[in-house]
């Protein structure tokens, strides 16, 4: 089964039946050739490849960036609801890391310092205004904390949406689990048949749902994985990705549990609230009867902390 493909499962229709889906048979047909959409926003070239890149809303103020989740891209990442509801008042962009939805891939090794560096130079080729607030989601929030600490000049603030701590990825049992979806991914990669989808597909499913089943984006999903693999030692420990001084830190945790909340929602509740703690000005935001898909499920109230994250922020725009 297809337990790799991890565009937050709840982007995914449910008549897709994942946990049934397998690798293409070797000995199948090739499946008909496919052809991608186009792109939602633009191609931006950041030396010699390309990043997509979708923004919406001409507000003045900070551009508010999102860093989706592990395997998202733009046209299906769960920030598609917020990123409308945010632009009559913000600039909002959301874009696709390299190798994911229309962003060219990347060959060979890759670190979460590679991708920091991608968006770096995605906002330098598109000029986009700077101090920003990242809002990232799950493993974004890694990517998003890294990015402050890289560029803390460029950082205006950050909304952390139920994102995932340092605890959380670097545990043995976690690296283990890691380790075989990379293999699964891996093995289904050999018995990919050209361009098309690794995996066969009902007829009517969406071209940009299919586009996640194409052999390039699995192996940036693979590569993604490696790359939590290779994060430092020193940067696996708690508050390894540093702290945040008095930078503007919304933390917006999922509230759905289990009733009642057993120990595993109660240590998620207490690395949420951890997280706010990295900076001297963050507050939490609870996300009631909401899952971690919460962009997804329940836009709303991630729209309201980046509101209320503006309010609170009188010059967020100026320099760190």
């Amino acid at each position: 089964m297809l337990r790799a493909c991890l565009l937050s499962l709840a982007l995914i229709p449910a008549h897709l039946g994942l946990a049934n889906l397998a690798f293409a048979d070797e000995s199948a047909p090739p499946p008909p050739a496919f052809v991608p959409p186009p792109a939602p926003g633009e191609l931006v070239d950041i030396g010699g490849r390309r990043l997509h890149l979708d923004c919406k809303g001409d507000a003045a103020g900070p551009v508010i960036l999102f860093e989706a989740g592990l395997s998202q891209y733009t046209a299906r990442s769960g920030f598609a609801k917020v990123q409308d509801a945010i632009a009559p008042f913000a600039r909002a962009c959301t874009y696709d890391r390299a190798g994911l939805g229309w962003s060219d891939p990347v060959s060979g090794v890759r670190t979460q310092q590679d991708m920091v560096a991608d968006l770096h130079a995605l906002i330098a080729a598109k000029q986009l205004r700077t101090p920003l607030v990242i809002v990232g989601h799950s493993v974004g929030g890694l990517l998003a904390r890294l990015y402050a600490r890289e560029y803390p000049d460029q950082v205006a603030g950050l909304v952390l949406v139920d994102a995932s701590p340092e605890p959380y990825l670097f545990t043995p049992t976690a690296a283990r689990f890691r380790a075989g979806l990379e293999a699964e991914i891996g093995a289904g990669l050999k018995k990919a048949q050209g361009d098309g989808p690794v995996v066969p597909l009902p007829a009517d499913v969406e071209p940009d749902i299919v586009v996640a089943f194409l052999p390039r984006v699995l192996a940036t999903v693979k590569q993604e994985y490696e790359a939590l693999d290779r994060v430092p030692a020193a940067m696996q420990q708690a508050r390894g990705y540093g702290t945040l001084g008095d930078l503007p830190l919304a933390v917006v945790r999922r509230g759905k549990t289990e009733t009642p909340p057993n120990a595993e929602d109660i240590q998620w509740r207490e690395w949420q609230e951890g997280l706010a703690t990295l900076s001297t000005r963050g507050f939490v935001v609870v996300a009631e009867n909401t899952g971690h898909v919460i962009p997804y499920e329940n836009p709303a109230v991630v729209v309201d902390a980046v509101r209320q994250f503006l309010e609170q922020t009188p010059d967020p725009t100026r320099k760190r």
